[in-house]
């Protein structure tokens, strides 16, 4: 197999709704310009930036919107070969409304998403799930299995086993958004399922103290519940307290954060997993790997927004 990884997810279009016009009119107006988010994609594109071969793995629309997001991604270096397209279908949407106190909030509209269908159709999923055995680790979150129907799920969780088997790594973010899932019960048989599949898990602990609760009490019960489980390697992200890493069983060792200041958090836990993993790709110790991660979110949490500006970007050579 190459050394790729394929990332599975939604990107949606973002739009911002600005509060900066009230002086002039009665009611907030929409900022000029279009973007797109989504956690995967804020991963993939991190890692592409630090020289990891990529493969976005989604479903877009037929419409111009698309064509304009696929155009940014490979522009970013973010392989788009898996990238499907649905006709007559456009990508979902998200607005993020500032008030004037700079809280956020965030609405979505994205059940007509093209990437909630990707593997509805049995003869769509196995050309997908052909393609992704060419790959040599596969990185999946917690939105990866929530926006998919219960069938495609079951689907998605067979063909891991067997890309597993065959050699496959699997890697798994746990971000949780209960919005998305029907019941807490079905979630924890899913998470479950994936963690029990996972060479590598990069949970956050607040995510698991949420989905877990007494199970999930402390960093250590996170582990050992996770180990039980046979996941190898572990990243559990605490926030301004760093992370726990552990691997094969050994005792856990902290690996404390960079101290900034933050502007915006957006995409702090999805550009750490996009340093460690590009460091791990790389033949870096988890611990290494983990410095590169916090150098890498330390450095995204001081500026607005998910994706910095290229000229941002920390050297990373140095870690």
């Amino acid at each position: 197999m190459e050394k790729r990884i394929a990332i599975i997810g939604e990107c949606m279009l973002e739009m911002n709704l600005e509060d900066d016009c009230r002086s002039h009119h009665s009611e907030p107006c929409l900022a000029a310009g279009l973007s797109f988010g989504g956690d995967t994609l804020n991963t993939a594109l991190y890692m592409a930036r630090l020289g990891a071969a990529v493969e976005y793995v989604t479903a877009l629309g037929d419409d111009h919107l698309s064509d304009w997001m696929i155009r940014q991604w490979r522009a970013e270096g973010i392989g788009c070969d898996l990238v499907k397209r649905e006709a007559n279908a456009t990508p979902g949407l998200y607005l993020i409304e500032t008030d004037g106190d700079g809280e956020r909030t965030f609405h979505y509209w994205r059940d007509r998403s093209p990437a909630r269908r990707l593997l509805d159709n049995p003869k769509a999923a196995r050309d997908v799930f052909s393609q992704l055995r060419q790959v040599s680790a596969i990185y999946l979150s917690g939105i990866s299995l929530a926006i998919l129907s219960p069938y495609a799920r079951e689907c998605l969780f067979d063909f891991l086993a067997e890309y597993r088997q065959e050699g496959g790594k699997i890697i798994f973010d746990g971000n949780y958004r209960p919005r998305l899932w029907g019941s807490e019960m079905l979630t924890r048989k899913a998470y479950e399922k994936i963690y029990r599949l996972s060479d590598i898990a990069l949970p956050t602990l607040e995510d698991e103290q949420a989905l877990f609760g007494s199970d999930s009490a402390s960093a250590e019960q996170v582990l050992e519940r996770l180990q039980n489980w046979g996941v190898a390697e572990i990243v559990l992200k605490m926030g301004p307290d760093g992370c726990l890493v552990a691997a094969n069983r050994t005792g856990a060792k902290q690996v404390p954060s960079n101290k900034v200041m933050p502007v915006d958090t957006t995409a702090a836990g999805d550009s750490f997993n996009a340093g460690y993993l590009a460091a791990r790709l790389a033949g870096k110790s988890i611990e290494q790997s983990a410095e590169s991660g916090h150098r890498l979110a330390s450095t995204v949490i001081q500026y607005r927004g998910a994706v910095i500006p290229v000229s941002a970007m920390p050297d990373m050579s140095a870690m």
